[in-house]
Order: C-alpha cells, then structure tokens, then sequence
C-alpha cells in the first residue's frame, strides 16, 4: 500500500474547514494534523494511499478557490514518504525544549560621576527663527503688522517673501526684548 502526505494552506479558519471537509468527504483519507502558522494562515496535514490524497487535495483546492479568490495559499501532494506521517507532524508541533541554565549572581556596581551635568545653551535667536520659520506666511505677515517700529513699511508687507519676513521679524522681535 504506497501511503502519501497531502498539505494544503488556506487563509483564514472558515477555508481550512471548508478544505478539511472536503478532503475528508471526497476520498479515504485521514486528517493528520492542522496548524496555525500565522497571519490567518491554516496548514491541514492528510495522509492515505496517493491516489486518494491527491484527489482529496484537488476537490480541495476546487472547493477553496470557489469559497473566494485568493484564500488557498499552496497545495502540495507527497507520494511514498521516507518518513512516517506522524513523525512529520509531531516534530513539526513541538517546540525544542531549552535547558534551563542556573543565573549568574549579577554584580552592581555604582559610578559616581566625576564633573557635574553639561548644561548646552540654546541660542534663543536660533529658536525664534525655527518657530518663525514653521509658521505660515500669512500669520508672518499679520504677525509683522503688529510690530511697532517694524523694519519693513505696512504697505509693502503683503509682497514680502517668507525668507525676509523671518529675517525681519527676528531682528525685530529681539530688538524688542
């Protein structure tokens, strides 16, 4: 009797059923093991003789592909294994156990700092101009009217670019501090 593994991959749960049930109800076969490998997808393992497994796989994939276009992932048939199906699955299932290591005592060690705290002085001219420059022209320029003694006259503020309208108002706005 040539036994064979038969292996599809669906996504989402309602497709593997559906390719679960169809494989079982079209052929002699026997569903094995099914797995959840992630990100919606499902594996289902069945084995019997090859004929069977491969016309189990095929009403399938059939069956899949009619539930909705793009749910079956892959489908593969594996005629006379050099393995037996159960080993396959059971390795496939199991995570390796990891040995247990006994902990290494952890040494603290405490380190006192030789120079105080490096403090970094900000340009405060610098950090107007970022702010300035993140605003939109249009509340530079209203902003540019308010000023008193602005270096830019009232009627030529509304032609004025961005560029100097940053420029002037941090000038300004320093000045004024």
């Amino acid at each position: 009797m040539n036994q064979a593994i038969g292996m599809i991959e669906t996504k989402g749960l309602l497709a593997m059923i559906e390719a679960t049930d169809t494989m079982l109800k079209s052929s002699e076969v026997h569903c094995i093991g099914k797995k959840q490998v992630g990100g919606g997808l499902n594996t289902v393992i069945i084995t019997g003789d090859v004929a069977a497994v491969e016309t189990a796989i095929q009403a399938a994939v059939v069956s899949v592909q009619r539930l909705g276009a793009g749910l079956l992932t892959a489908s593969h048939v594996i005629p006379r294994p050099d393995i037996a199906a159960e080993a396959f699955i059971d390795q496939a299932g199991k995570p390796e156990p990891i040995e247990s290591q006994p902990e290494e005592p952890v040494i603290v060690e405490q380190i006192e700092l030789a120079e105080g705290p490096e403090t970094v002085e900000i340009d405060p001219k610098e950090t107007l101009i970022q702010k300035l420059q993140e605003m939109k022209v249009t509340e530079l320029r209203k902003l540019a009217k308010e000023q008193p003694n602005f270096s830019i006259p009232q009627k030529n503020i509304h032609r004025t670019n961005k560029e100097k309208l940053v420029k002037a108002l941090s000038d300004s706005l320093i000045i004024n501090e």
